[in-house]
């Protein structure tokens, strides 16, 4: 969903430690990028939130969009990725001395499938395919070397992911995905070939009552536990 300005994450020119890299916003839709644009070089966090009068629309009825707040969701990964330590302000990343690169593909109502890719290229420092898109974007001059795709929908891979998953392999950039969290199989782009699967364990090592499952999944660590799901 995007970057937002805090003091754990610091960026630009003017940081003596810059932690975050420019990105990109790859939301096309204007009506569901939140920003009133489509794609550009400011990947900032408009907000996913869902008003109850767009939730009314017949636009959004469509896509099953229901009324909710923000979820912040790229903030929180880059936090847990990232977030600077040993100052008592938040929370401590996992790695605070590595560079963050956002690029934005999910608005209001999640992210559309090209989109999706089309920043996956971008990230990795690829050329993104014709096919999606209908600008010229400039090139990425701090390609990633692991991409962090920690959401999903369902279906099967398809072949605008197994493309770019291909690509980016053979590129030696590593693809990171969730498994999901709807307590059935592995979710896209999770069920994809090439990519690093995870999926989520309790406190006792077994499996969360919430976390997807199946062969795909190549490793599994700690994400709490709720308690029995329903």
């Amino acid at each position: 969903t995007g970057y937002l300005p805090h003091a754990d994450l610091p960026s630009g020119a003017g940081s003596a430690d810059p932690r975050v890299l420019p990105g990109r916003d790859f939301v096309s839709d204007v009506d569901l990028s939140g920003d009133g644009n489509g794609w550009d070089d400011d990947p900032t966090d408009a907000g996913d939130f869902v008003t109850a009068i767009e939730a009314a629309t017949t636009r959004f009825k469509e896509l099953n969009c229901v009324a909710q707040r923000s979820t912040w969701h790229g903030q929180v990964i880059s936090g847990i990725l990232g977030a600077s330590t040993n100052n008592n302000l938040g929370v401590a990343g996992i790695n605070w001395g590595v560079r963050l690169l956002p690029v934005r593909v999910a608005g209001k109502c999640g992210a559309d499938l090209d989109d999706i890719v089309a920043g996956m290229y971008w990230a990795a420092g690829l050329t993104i395919p014709s096919g999606l898109s209908g600008q010229s974007v400039p090139s990425n001059q701090n390609p990633a070397k692991i991409i962090n795709i920690s959401f999903g929908g369902s279906g099967s891979c398809g072949n605008l992911y197994t493309t770019a998953i291909a690509a980016l392999k053979a590129s030696g950039v590593v693809v990171v995905a969730a498994a999901g969290n709807e307590h059935g199989a592995v979710s896209r782009p999770g069920n994809c070939a090439d990519g690093l699967t995870v999926a989520a364990l309790n406190r006792e090592g077994f499996k969360s009552s919430y976390s997807n499952f199946g062969p795909e999944v190549f490793i599994s660590t700690v994400g709490g536990d709720p308690g029995p799901f329903s």
